[in-house]
């Protein structure tokens, strides 16, 4: 279903009226608020060549933005076979706006940011930077995010380019950080699963009609991953809790088919926290504590990617991806993932 975006200023549908948009984001958008027609799941509108900008006015529940914007997008953000073949309504607007320097960039954000729920200090430390990325300094961007209230996120990108021109895209989800499925089984940042019987649809977060379960943190909010294992619980805070019914050779293009995986992905960490965690770990995913030991052991400067094979039981069959570079200082140098497969 979803096609490449393309203008839709005048395509049947279109919701620009005298080269406005109004979105009333205070409560979910429907396909027809940003104009999704039969088979798409995506549009896009464009400022007309030489034209003035789009005035858009974005209703939030903390108030009213004007945004002149010279391309507003959306779509359902669900690229897996189900999202393909089905309607589904708005879940990413993107607002791309364009100013002359950083200066009418840091003038227009400011006035923003309470209401996109901007933290003040990471505002003016980014476009410090972006304002600074000139030639023959490199182009600087960065992210910032925004209030999370109910359904409802909000972010900023702001991207500096070689003239003195800056973009800042505004960008709002649905949906991606609470939803009903969601909210169901994460109480009080704790995501319990019990994998001493095959979890339901239910039990990992599925939307109906979705193949893709999608569970993360709020900014500046934590998420735990509370696994109840035949062996006992492991109890890790969590990046992501991803589950899919898709695997080799089934694609469950209806988004109805039954659990087929969850990825548990922790934070990224430094090499030493890596290890303790993999060693303290080992013993409940099953896996081998000599071939812990060897994702360590290699010169400093090593580069390792490896999956290393855990205990499988009647429910699942688990295992531990590793990515790291030995010896790289700094807290971001390991990324650990378990996964489990279920049988």
């Amino acid at each position: 279903m979803s096609q490449p975006l393309r203008s839709g200023s005048t395509m049947p549908g279109s919701v620009l009226r005298d080269g406005a948009i109004t979105l009333d984001l205070r409560r979910p958008p429907t396909r027809a608020d940003l104009g999704f027609t039969e088979g798409r799941n995506e549009r896009a509108y464009q400022q007309e060549p030489g034209g003035p900008p789009i005035a858009v006015t974005v209703e939030l529940p903390t108030g009213s933005l004007a945004l002149p914007a010279f391309v507003v997008s959306a779509e359902g953000d669900d690229h897996t076979p189900a999202g393909t073949s089905n309607p589904r309504p708005p879940q990413r607007i993107v607002i791309e706006r364009t100013f002359a320097d950083a200066a009418a960039a840091r003038e227009s954000l400011a006035a923003d940011s309470a209401l996109l729920g901007l933290d003040r200090s990471e505002r003016e430390l980014l476009l410090s930077r972006v304002a600074a990325g000139r030639p023959p300094a490199m182009a600087q961007q960065g992210h910032l995010d925004g209030l999370v209230r109910g359904w409802l996120a909000s972010s900023v990108d702001v991207i500096g380019h070689e003239d003195p021109t800056v973009q800042v895209n505004y960008t709002f989800t649905a949906n991606e950080y609470h939803n009903p499925a969601v909210d169901k089984v994460v109480h009080d940042g704790v995501f319990a699963i019990d994998l001493t019987r095959r979890p339901s649809r239910a039990d990992l977060a599925f939307r109906a009609g979705y193949s893709l379960a999608d569970v993360r943190p709020a900014p500046r909010a934590e998420l735990t991953a509370r696994l109840t294992l035949p062996a006992g619980t492991l109890e890790r805070t969590a990046a992501s809790v991803i589950s899919t019914t898709t695997f080799a050779g089934v694609t469950d293009p209806t988004g109805t088919g039954e659990p087929r995986q969850t990825a548990v992905s922790l934070p990224a960490t430094g090499t030493d926290q890596a290890a303790r965690t993999l060693r303290a770990d080992a013993a409940l995913l099953g896996l081998d504590e000599a071939a812990v030991r060897a994702v360590f052991a290699g010169p400093p400067g090593t580069h390792v990617k490896t999956t290393l094979p855990g205990r499988s039981t009647q429910v699942y069959t688990a295992s531990a991806q590793v990515e790291l570079t030995l010896g790289q200082p700094g807290p971001f140098a390991a990324s650990i993932s378990y996964r489990f497969a279920y049988r």
